[in-house]
């Protein structure tokens, strides 16, 4: 009688766990992880089917005949590294302690409630993200200026949107279409160079996460998840390109192209002299800029605080040595951020212990600095350049080749950054990394060579 009244509460349990990973973007091997300890703790054998909107699980003690099941529809996504890191921590202490049900439900009360960072924290620091983009892709001052207020208006409605419920798709196109809108407006009525400023416009709307996590599902076997999360991936880049196209049509028309009211182009080529910086101190300015932008993204995904100088070095330092690799040393750009982002996989395992986070929690934001924002930008040009052509004329042979050319180069790049995240991962792959740590395992290797 006690079993049955249990089995219920420890089904219901699992599944808002389960619900709470899903909704805060952990990757299908960790919850099925977190939830096969937790389930080990509480003395049941568990078993689950998830999908991208979906959990289902069966709980059972010794006999497998008396399994309750228990499914439900998860349609809310969403960002949270620091629910994912206090699950996983909660995960072991319902392990190791043989902690209540009551406890952990009042746990997972405080994990919910709890608030990583401030609204005015988010709003105010999140766009320095962009802005250290910006100047990572040698853009100036005054386009920074142009990038934070843009990215601090785009990131504004996007949250707001988001936290009313609003279709995610319709999100990430609303507000692309607002921060290219300001930048391409900003252009045209100070009459300044903006290119560098639309590259990474809207780079802080790029799922990452999403592709990252599809790419390891892939790897893991979880192919339906892995799946539908990139189809949703796609499906997101798809709208910010059209929300990119619309604002793109907008002030290419007659009307709206002649609003220039100010020039200060001269002022912007002074502001881009100004700072110029060489030898050290643009090294220095490449291994400060990659932590900050890491940092910004860090914030927009809720990561632990304790987490946050780790993924300041991984940031700072992976995006460095994809600089040297390809500026200094000449080596191809896909292998250059496939030996960063590898760097930084790496790295996240040995950090995983100091920082006490699932490693996977700051190797996200710390790779986040190489996207190709270039490539995809000249690509989404010359595609918008063939859809907007009012004169009906077919684009010669070497624009296509060269367009596609930029496509296909930010696909395998976009590879390259998450299978260098990834690929620790499935190398040092165990039940978890706890107890595993890398400075014993590099003891270990050296031992059995020696």
């Amino acid at each position: 009688m006690i079993e049955e009244k249990e089995t219920p509460r420890v089904l219901e349990l699992l599944t808002d766990i389960g619900e709470m990973m899903m909704t805060s973007g952990a990757h299908t091997a960790r919850i099925i992880r977190n939830l096969e300890r937790i389930a080990k703790g509480l003395g049941y054998n568990c078993e689950l089917v998830l999908t991208y909107t979906g959990i289902v699980i069966s709980i059972y003690k010794e006999n497998k005949l008396k399994t309750h099941t228990l499914a439900r529809t998860v349609k809310d996504k969403g960002i949270n590294f620091e629910t994912i890191s206090e699950i996983s921590i909660l995960s072991w202490d319902v392990l190791e302690n043989k902690i209540s049900i009551d406890e952990i439900k009042s746990r997972l009360k405080q994990i919910r409630a709890r608030k990583v960072y401030t609204n005015f924290q988010l709003y105010f620091w999140a766009p320095f993200a962009s802005v250290a983009l910006c100047m990572l892709f040698d853009g100036n001052w005054m386009q920074s200026l142009l990038v934070y207020i843009s990215t601090f208006i785009g990131f504004y409605a996007r949250r707001n949107m988001v936290l009313r419920h609003h279709n995610h798709l319709m999100v990430f196109f609303v507000a692309s279409t607002i921060s290219i809108s300001i930048i391409h407006f900003a252009g045209l009525f100070f009459n300044i160079e903006i290119k560098e400023a639309l590259i990474v416009s809207i780079l802080y709307l790029i799922p990452g996460v999403v592709m990252i996590n599809s790419f390891i599902d892939y790897l893991e076997g979880y192919f339906e998840s892995g799946t539908a999360r990139f189809i949703y991936f796609s499906m997101a880049i798809l709208m910010l390109a059209f929300g990119f196209f619309v604002s793109n049509l907008i002030f290419n028309t007659p009307f709206v192209s002649g609003i220039s009211c100010f020039d200060l182009s001269n002022l912007q080529k002074q502001v881009a002299e100004a700072y110029q910086p060489t030898g050290i101190a643009l090294h220095a300015s490449k291994l400060i800029f990659g932590g900050i932008c890491s940092l910004g993204f860090a914030l927009i995904f809720n990561t632990s605080k304790r987490a946050m100088w780790t993924v300041f070095i991984l940031g700072a330092v992976g995006y460095y040595i994809k600089y040297l690799l390809f500026k200094e040393c000449d080596v191809n750009l896909i292998l250059s951020i496939f030996v960063a982002s590898s760097f930084v996989g790496i790295s996240g395992m040995y950090f995983a212990h100091r920082a006490h986070t699932p490693p996977i929690i700051f190797m996200i934001p710390a790779v986040i600095n190489m996207i190709p924002g270039l490539l995809s930008y000249e690509f989404m040009m010359g595609m918008i350049n063939w859809i907007s052509n009012s004169k009906g004329q077919k684009p010669s042979v070497e624009e296509v080749v060269q367009t596609f050319s930029y496509g296909i180069s930010t696909v395998f790049i976009l590879f390259a950054l998450a299978f260098g995240v990834a690929f620790p991962i499935i190398v040092f792959k165990s039940y978890t990394v706890k107890g595993k740590d890398l400075n014993v395992l590099i003891k270990n290797l050296f031992a059995k060579n020696a």
